[in-house]
């Protein structure tokens, strides 16, 4: 099982979207990579509890954008 997750700025509420198969998930990760806010925001893919990708959507961001497991 395969989740998607956005978070906007410090706030608590997240939007989360479950999927089984890897080919979605990873699609509807990318279509949410291509947002831009006004705030800083984080789109995290998880496989169970295990993050996979990790994307900040920050426009002012210039660090790296995706971070993987190696990296944490």
């Amino acid at each position: 099982m395969y989740t998607v997750m956005i978070r906007v700025g410090n706030t608590r509420k997240i939007k989360r979207e479950i999927f089984n198969e890897a080919e979605e998930a990873e699609k509807y990760f990318n279509k949410l990579c291509e947002r831009r806010t006004d705030y800083p925001a984080t789109v995290v893919l998880t496989e169970s509890i295990l993050v996979l990708k990790r994307y900040r959507l920050d426009m002012d961001w210039q660090g790296d954008r995706f971070v993987t497991n190696d990296e944490l």
